[in-house]
């Protein structure tokens, strides 16, 4: 589903972006506000899995501007079910309003299995499954290029080593690459092109390491609960549609970083600049309270150019 930022003025411009929420990010957000419930129990693996009938489940309709939900949860014995069904209906709808910006049009919470509650083991190994949060997205491995180099260079080797096996027993004709190598290896005499060799071969050892270790960097940030997870390119074109929405704004662009979020907009000479930075900030409110993760908000004004009429 793709649901287009509001980046449209009063004079007809072209939209200049979209923000794209796949059903999969809908429906594990859906999960984890049902899981909050500890009434809610979790079926997973086994055959469950198989036959794709794990508990929580959730089934995404996507319409225009709407998301429809039905909701397959279990729940611990006894419970007050109409109470877990009503509770886990007004968690999944605000979770999901407030995660996508889209119109809840339907939530339907099925109760489809009855677990028997065990008492405080049962209810320990279902916070600790909640617990355990999922893995943020993140950039490639530094090392990768230099690993499928290595990969490829150790299939050479057991090449040539094979063959040198053939050879030996006679299984295969021609001269042995390996004996040759070494003969002319040991006949190597100590020249001064070796302290260069040497030093080389230390700087690139130290460098494969550091990449090897080097933490890999997140390439997205969660928003609310981290179940959702968003670039910070998706981030900047919802900050430009909320500011850009405001009234007196004429045009709104934004840059995120690691460390802050800056929204520069171009106001209407005919609007006050405190006036327009207080509406800016109360329309990017709902947004950085998902998305900020920890960023400074820093929000720049100029005017706009006024429009001449030939």
């Amino acid at each position: 589903m793709t649901q287009a930022g509001p980046d449209e003025v009063d004079d007809g411009r072209e939209m200049r972006g979209s923000v794209e929420i796949k059903d999969r990010a809908i429906s594990r957000t859906a999960i984890a506000a049902a899981l909050k419930d500890p009434r809610v129990t979790r079926t997973t693996g086994g055959f469950s899995r198989l036959t794709g009938r794990e508990l929580p489940r959730a089934d995404v309709t996507l319409g225009e501007d709407t998301i429809a939900v039905n909701l397959y949860i279990g729940v611990t014995w006894p419970s007050q079910i109409t109470e877990v069904t009503a509770s886990v209906h007004a968690a999944v709808e605000a979770a999901l309003a407030t995660m996508t910006g889209l119109h809840v049009h339907r939530v339907n919470v099925l109760v489809s299995d009855a677990t028997l509650d065990s008492g405080s083991s049962s209810s320990s190994d279902t916070e600790e499954s909640q617990a355990i949060p999922p893995r943020p997205p993140t950039a490639g491995p530094a090392a990768m290029p230099v690993a499928l180099l290595l990969g490829f260079a150790l299939l050479g080797l057991a090449f040539v080593a094979g063959r040198e096996f053939l050879i030996a027993h006679g299984h295969l004709g021609g001269r042995r690459w390996i004996a040759d190598a070494v003969s002319w290896t040991a006949g190597l005499h100590w020249q001064s092109w070796m302290i260069a060799a040497a030093i080389a071969a230390v700087v690139a050892g130290l460098i494969l390491v550091f990449i090897g270790v080097k933490p890999r960097t997140k390439t997205h940030s969660g928003l609310g609960a981290s179940t959702v997870w968003a670039t910070a390119t998706d981030i900047a074109r919802l900050c430009s549609a909320a500011a850009q929405s405001t009234r007196g704004v004429v045009d709104a662009h934004s840059v995120v970083t690691r460390r802050k979020i800056e929204v520069r907009v171009e106001r209407d000479a005919a609007y006050d600049a405190d006036r327009v930075d207080v509406d800016v900030r109360e329309a990017l409110a709902p947004t950085l309270s998902v998305a900020a993760g920890g960023r400074r908000l820093t929000v720049k004004q100029s005017v706009a150019a006024p429009t001449r009429v030939s």
